[in-house]
C-alpha cells in the first residue's frame, strides 16, 4: 500500500467519522495517525500514477465507508476483507475486523484475526482476539496457545475470559480446560492472571478446596489483586460456612470499599444473616461510590423495604421511575407498598404498568384479583385481555388465570364464557379443555364433560389425569363400571404412584363389589395423600367391611385436615351424621350404633 494511499485513507477515516457507522468496535488498538502526520507523509510521496478505479485501495475503502453509512454492511465487509488480504496493512485489517464483528461474521473474524497475527505476531491484542475466537469454537488448545502469547508479550489485556466462560460448559470440556490451564500455570507460576484463571476453572468443577489454595496464593503474592478476593468470597459464600464467608468478605470490603462485587456479596451475607440494617448501610455506601448506578439504588430500596421503611423505599423507587430505569421492579414494589397500605387503586395502577419480566405474571394476577375483589369484573377481564396482547406467549396461562379467578369469585357464567372464548383461540389446549370439563362436571353436564375429556385423550393418549378423570366420573356417576375400570387401569399404568388414580381404582373396585382389593388401593392412596375425598372413600370401604372403628378414625383424621370437603361431608351425612362438624357432643352421644352393611347393594343404597 503506497504512502499516498495511507494518507488518503487516514483522511477518509477522519472525514467519515473514523468508525462511527458500524459499532460496537472491538477492543482493538487501532493506532490511527493524526491528520497532520498523514498530510506530512503525503507530501513526502509524489507517485500518484498507480491510481486505478478497479483495483485501487483508496477507492475500495471509500466505497466501503459509504456503504457503511447506507447500512449496506455486506459491501463494507467484502471490500475491507479484499483490501485486508491485498494490503496486509494492520489498520485496514483492524477496520475489517470491526466490520466483521458488527456483521457477526464468525468466519471472517477468524480469517482476519489469523491475518492480523501473521502481520503483527508481537501484538498482544491480535492474540487476544484469536484466543477468544478459538474459545467460542471450543478449540481450547489453540485458545490457550494465544493466551500464552499474550502473557509472553506482556499484553495488558484480560486472559481469564475463557476460564470464566467454562461455567456453562460440559464437565468434559471443563476437564480439558483444567489440564491446559495447569500447563499454562506450570509455565507461568508467578502470573496472577493465570493462577486466578486456574482457580476459576477449579471452582467451576466444584473442586473448591483446590481453588481456594490457588486464590490464597494469589492474594499472598499480590494483596491488591481484587478479583481473587471477589472469587474467594463467592466460593466461600456458596460452599463454606457463612461465618467464614462473612469474616473474609467483610475484611475484603473494608480493604476495597469501592469494589462493588465485594460489596454486593457482603450485603447478601448480611441479609442472609438477618443483619438488614447493616446491609442497608452497605448499599448506601456503594451508592455514594457509584451514584449513577441504578442497581444499587434498587437494592438499597428493597433492603429499606425489608426494614419496614416504606416511605424511604417509596422515594427511592419513584426516583427510579423518574429515571426510567428498573421500571418493572419499581412498579412491582411500589404496588406491594400500596397493596399493604390498602390503597388498592394505586396498587393496581402500578401492577398493570409492568411489562414482561419476572414480575409480570404475579402482578397481573394480583391486579386482577384486587379488581374482582372490588366487584370490577369487567375491568379485570379487560386488564387480562390487555396482558394477553402484551405477552402472547402467556396467553393460555392468562386465560386459565382469568377462569380461575372468576370461578373463585363465583362468577360461574363469566368463568364458563372465558373457557369457551379461550378454546376458540386455543382449541387444543389440554389445560383449558380440562378446566371446562371440570366446570361441566360441577354443573352435572356429564355429556359435555365426557366430550372435553375425550378430546384431551385424543390429543394426548398418555394424559393420565384426563383418562383418570373420565374413568372416575363414569365410576362415580354412571353404571358404566367396566368402561371406567379400563380407563382407570390405563391411567394407573401410566402413573402407578399417583394417589388420585389409586383412589379412583379403589373406588371403582368398591363399586364392583371388590372391597378387599379396593381397600389395598385406598390405603395406599391415603398414605400418600390424605385428601378429603380419599379419606371419605377409604372410610366408606372400611365401614362396608365392618371395620367401623377404623372407619371413624380415618374420617376423624380427615376432618382435622379438611373439615369442609364436600365429598367427605356427604359421606358422613349418609353413614355417620354424628361426626358432622356442626353436631354437638351430646347429639353425637345420642346417635345409635349404625348397622353394618352386609352387601355391596346395601352399602350403595345407603
Amino acid at each position: 500500500m503506497s504512502l499516498f494511499k495511507s494518507s488518503v485513507l487516514a483522511l477518509i477515516f477522519l472525514s467519515l467519522g473514523a468508525c462511527s457507522h458500524f459499532k460496537p468496535k472491538s477492543n482493538l488498538d487501532t493506532g490511527d495517525q493524526s491528520a497532520s502526520d498523514a498530510m506530512e507523509r503525503q507530501e513526502e510521496k509524489t507517485e500518484f500514477a498507480d491510481f486505478n478505479l478497479e483495483h485501487d485501495t483508496m477507492y475500495d475503502l471509500l466505497v466501503a465507508e459509504i456503504a457503511a453509512q447506507r447500512n449496506q454492511m455486506n459491501i463494507t465487509l467484502l471490500n475491507y476483507i479484499q483490501q485486508a488480504r491485498h494490503t496486509r496493512d494492520p489498520e485496514v485489517i483492524k477496520r475489517a475486523i470491526n466490520a466483521a464483528q458488527f456483521s457477526k461474521d464468525i468466519v471472517a473474524i477468524k480469517e482476519l484475526g489469523l491475518l492480523w497475527v501473521e502481520v503483527e505476531p508481537d501484538n498482544p491484542s491480535a492474540h487476544q482476539l484469536m484466543a477468544y475466537q478459538y474459545s467460542i469454537e471450543k478449540e481450547y488448545a489453540d485458545a490457550i496457545h494465544h493466551i500464552d502469547r499474550v502473557i509472553e508479550l506482556g499484553g495488558n489485556v484480560s486472559i481469564e475470559s475463557l476460564a470464566i466462560g467454562s461455567q456453562s460448559l460440559p464437565t468434559e470440556d471443563k476437564e480439558t480446560l483444567l489440564q491446559l490451564y495447569e500447563k499454562l500455570y506450570t509455565k507461568h507460576p508467578d502470573s496472577d492472571a493465570v493462577e486466578y484463571s486456574l482457580a476459576i476453572v477449579l471452582g467451576n468443577l466444584e473442586r473448591v478446596d483446590e481453588a481456594l489454595v490457588h486464590l490464597n496464593s494469589v492474594i499472598a503474592r499480590s494483596p491488591d489483586f481484587q478479583p481473587a478476593y471477589v472469587l474467594k468470597s463467592n466460593i466461600l459464600f456458596e460452599h463454606k460456612e457463612k461465618e467464614v464467608a462473612m469474616d473474609f468478605t467483610e475484611q475484603g470490603y473494608e480493604r476495597f470499599p469501592k469494589n462493588h462485587a465485594l460489596g454486593r456479596i457482603y450485603a447478601s451475607l448480611l441479609i442472609e444473616a438477618g443483619r438488614l440494617e447493616e446491609a442497608e448501610q452497605v448499599f448506601a455506601e456503594l451508592m455514594q461510590h457509584y451514584p449513577r448506578s441504578p442497581s444499587f439504588k434498587l437494592s438499597h430500596a428493597l433492603v429499606m423495604l425489608e426494614n419496614n421503611k416504606k416511605e424511604e423505599a417509596s422515594i427511592a423507587l419513584n426516583e427510579l421511575l423518574a429515571q426510567n430505569v428498573h421500571t418493572n421492579e419499581a412498579h412491582f414494589y411500589l404496588g406491594r407498598i400500596d397493596d399493604q397500605n390498602e390503597d388498592y387503586d394505586a396498587a393496581i395502577e402500578h401492577y398493570l404498568s409492568i411489562d414482561q419480566s419476572m414480575h409480570f405474571e404475579p402482578s397481573i394476577e394480583r391486579a386482577s384479583y384486587l379488581l374482582m375483589k372490588q366487584d370490577q369484573f369487567d375491568e379485570a377481564i379487560e386488564a387480562l385481555s390487555a396482558a394477553r396482547e402484551k405477552a402472547p406467549s402467556l396467553a393460555t396461562r392468562l386465560w386459565g388465570l382469568q377462569f380461575k379467578l372468576l370461578n373463585s369469585f363465583q362468577q360461574k357464567e363469566k368463568a364458563m364464557q372465558t373457557l369457551n372464548d379461550a378454546l376458540e383461540e386455543f382449541p387444543e389446549s389440554e389445560q383449558l379443555l380440562y378446566a371446562r370439563a371440570m366446570m361441566h362436571d360441577s354443573q352435572n353436564d356429564l355429556e359435555s364433560m365426557e366430550r372435553d375429556l375425550k378430546k384431551i385423550i385424543e390429543l394426548n393418549p398418555e394424559n393420565a389425569v384426563a383418562i383418570n378423570a373420565l374413568g372416575y366420573t363414569l365410576a362415580d356417576k354412571t353404571d358404566r363400571l367396566q368402561e371406567a375400570l379400563q380407563l382407570i387401569s390405563l391411567a394407573l399404568q401410566l402413573k402407578p404412584e399417583n394417589p388420585a388414580i389409586m383412589d379412583s381404582m379403589g373406588w371403582v373396585l368398591f363399586k364392583l363389589g371388590k372391597r378387599e382389593e379396593a381397600l389395598v388401593f385406598l390405603l395406599g392412596a391415603f398414605q400418600k395423600f390424605s385428601d378429603g375425598e380419599v379419606g371419605a372413600h377409604l372410610g366408606e370401604v372400611l365401614y362396608s367391611l365392618g371395620q367401623v372403628t377404623e372407619a371413624r378414625e380415618v374420617w376423624a383424621k380427615t376432618l382435622e385436615l379438611n373439615a369442609t370437603h364436600p365429598v367427605l361431608l356427604k359421606t358422613l351425612e349418609r353413614l355417620e351424621p354424628s361426626m358432622l362438624p356442626d353436631n354437638t357432643a351430646e347429639n353425637e352421644a345420642a346417635q345409635p350404633e349404625p348397622e353394618k352393611p352386609a352387601t355391596k347393594n346395601d352399602s350403595e343404597a345407603q
